[in-house]
């Protein structure tokens, strides 16, 4: 765990200026590719494989909290077929006169969102030869507004500390290390008169490296963004970029088809005890996607023990028209980003010596 006070923005602009590396970067340029009209690309963004589905964040009362024997949480996923154990370790955060333990959350969720949109809009560059973006405080505090988001100054820097603080530990089945890491690489701010001043003064973050391996990899997909920020219920909007990214055969003959008990163990909810509370939490986030015309129906059929001990549920879903035609539209974009590359990849072999 890293404190926000060792990470103090007169360091990091040093740091920056003296051993950061920053560039652009043609797989950062694909990044900002977005296959639909130009009207409608303010509403568009990238999701990306793994990173997303990861359950990283920590919603509710308890993600801050002074207690050190509680500084880590131990999670499960299986992504692709692949089981993974995930461990999530906060951020020490100074506040006043004492020292808490932060774990990223929904406001994290939403700030990682908006740098990422920021990247997508041309500003992605590569920071010692990791994908990051090039940004001002200013522009993320309107990105978010624009979004129906408003946060305070003090409010989006603690957001991007926690992020640069809090760890992922992620192991494979046969308990290899896959990855262990802050969620944003590195970190540079500027000050806060900056911002009053509308300065426009550049700040830098470094992408957790499962981005940047999406983004090298072109495993990342177009989604509406704004769908996504619009989504109230953070289990909805788990629910809808897992869709975004996974669901790429989408239609009435290919249904979504989870069950209640995987699905919420691997999301950053969790499974509790009473069965109810589950049902409830499901058909509330399903209900959240019908409304933003992600989906157009689903089906519950409930997994029995006896007569009446719920067990499990399993679901069928429908996807909505309009989320088909978001479906066609990223699996289109995605085959001509790998024409591409294919044709500047041969391009650059082709070059004389």
């Amino acid at each position: 765990m890293t404190k926000s006070s060792d990470i103090t923005e007169q360091s990091l602009g040093k740091e920056l200026s003296i051993n950061t590396n920053i560039q652009k970067n043609q797989q950062m340029d694909m990044f900002s590719v977005i296959d639909v009209p130009a009207k409608q690309r303010p509403d568009y963004s990238n999701t990306v494989e793994i990173y997303d589905a990861i359950p990283k964040y920590v919603w509710g009362k308890t993600r801050e909290h002074e207690d050190l024997k509680s500084a880590s949480l131990t999670r499960h996923c299986t992504i692709k077929g692949n089981k993974l154990t995930v461990k999530l370790r906060p951020a020490l955060i100074d506040k006043g006169d004492r020292t808490v333990l932060i774990y990223p959350g929904q406001r994290e969720e939403l700030v990682e969102d908006a740098l990422r949109k920021i990247a997508v809009n041309g500003k992605g560059v590569h920071i010692n030869d990791k994908a990051g973006v090039s940004f001002s405080l200013y522009e993320l505090l309107k990105e978010l507004e624009r979004m129906g988001h408003t946060y305070s100054f003090e409010e989006v820097k603690e957001a991007l500390f926690v992020c640069r603080g809090a760890v992922i530990e992620c192991y494979s089945e046969d308990g290899e290390s896959v990855i262990n890491s802050s969620l944003f690489g590195l970190l540079g701010l500027t000050t806060k008169k900056d911002v009053a001043n509308n300065t426009g003064a550049k700040c830098y973050v470094q992408f957790n490296p499962l981005v940047n391996e999406s983004i090298m990899n072109l495993t990342f997909r177009q989604y509406n963004y704004q769908i996504g920020m619009d989504i109230k219920s953070p289990l909805a909007r788990f629910f809808y970029k897992r869709m975004a990214q996974y669901w790429t055969q989408a239609s009435d003959k290919h249904p979504y088809q989870p069950n209640l008990v995987a699905f919420l163990e691997q999301s950053p909810r969790g499974l509790t005890k009473k069965m109810g509370e589950n049902l409830r939490a499901m058909r509330s986030a399903l209900s959240s996607l019908q409304k933003h015309k992600v989906i157009l129906d689903y089906e519950e059929v409930k997994v029995l023990q006896g007569k009446q001990k719920v067990m499990d549920a399993k679901y069928t879903i429908y996807p909505h028209p309009n989320f088909v035609k978001e479906v066609i539209k990223a699996n289109q974009r995605k085959s001509s980003l790998k024409i591409r590359s294919k044709l500047e990849a041969d391009d650059f072999n082709g070059q004389p010596l």
